[in-house]
C-alpha cells in the first residue's frame, strides 16, 4: 500500500474546449502536460499551485490575454516555448528552484517588461526571451552561467544587466540588437563569449 502522505502526480491534460477568464489549477497538481493551454486567447489570468513541479513545452503558448504569471516554488522544469507568443504578459516571477529557462520559453512576448526571481536559474536557453521588446530588467541575467544563443536577441530596451563572476558561457548574438546596452562587465571566469554575441 502507498504511503498516504506520497504526493500525487496528477497532471492537467490538454484542454478541449474554451477557457475563459481566471483559471486556478488546484493544489495537488504536479504537472502540466504540453500544450495544456496552448492558444487560450479568453485565459487573461492563472494561479498555478504550490505542488506544481512540471510545466510542459507550449503549455500556454499564444495565449495573448495573460499579463502576469507567477511560477511556484518547487517548479523544476519549465518546457520550452511555455509562454511563447503570450503578447500582452508583463511580468514573470521566476522561482528559486527553477534551474534552466528552456528554449523560446518567453520568445514574442512583446511587452514583457521584468522578469524577476530566479536565485536558482544556471542556464537561459537559446532564444529564451528573444523579441521581448518591452523587456528593461531579467534577474535571473544575476545568477546564470550560461546564455544561450539569440537568447536576449532584439530585447530593445534592456538595460539591466549583470553578469556572475561564474558566468562560462555566453553564445552567438546572445544580445543583438539590444541597443539601450551602454555597457557590460566582462565575467571574471568566462571560457567562452561569442565574437558577435553582442552585435548591433
Amino acid at each position: 500500500m502507498n504511503d498516504i502522505n506520497a504526493e500525487l502526480n496528477i497532471a492537467v491534460r490538454p484542454c478541449d474546449g474554451r477557457v475563459t477568464g481566471h483559471v486556478a489549477v488546484p493544489e495537488g497538481v504536479t504537472e502540466i502536460d504540453a500544450g495544456a493551454f496552448a492558444r487560450q486567447r479568453a485565459m487573461t489570468s492563472i494561479a498555478l499551485p504550490r505542488t506544481l513541479k512540471s510545466i510542459g513545452d507550449e503549455a500556454f503558448i499564444g495565449c495573448t490575454s495573460l499579463r502576469e504569471v507567477v511560477l511556484p516554488e518547487g517548479l523544476l522544469v519549465l518546457g520550452a516555448r511555455a509562454f511563447r507568443n503570450c503578447v500582452n504578459l508583463k511580468r514573470v516571477f521566476v522561482p528559486s528552484t527553477l534551474e534552466v529557462i528552456a528554449d523560446q520559453a518567453f520568445s514574442s512576448c512583446a511587452k514583457l517588461e521584468r522578469v524577476d526571481g530566479g536565485s536558482g536559474v544556471y542556464g537561459i536557453c537559446t532564444e529564451a526571451f528573444a523579441g521581448c521588446k518591452a523587456l528593461v530588467s531579467c534577474e535571473p541575467l544575476r545568477y546564470a552561467l550560461d546564455i544561450g544563443d539569440r537568447a536576449f536577441n532584439w530585447c530593445n530596451v534592456l538595460s539591466d544587466v549583470v553578469f556572475p563572476d561564474e558566468m562560462v558561457f555566453i553564445g552567438e548574438h546572445a544580445f543583438r540588437h539590444c541597443l539601450a546596452l551602454e555597457g557590460v562587465a566582462k565575467p571574471a571566469h568566462v571560457d567562452y563569449m561569442a565574437p558577435d554575441a553582442f552585435d548591433g
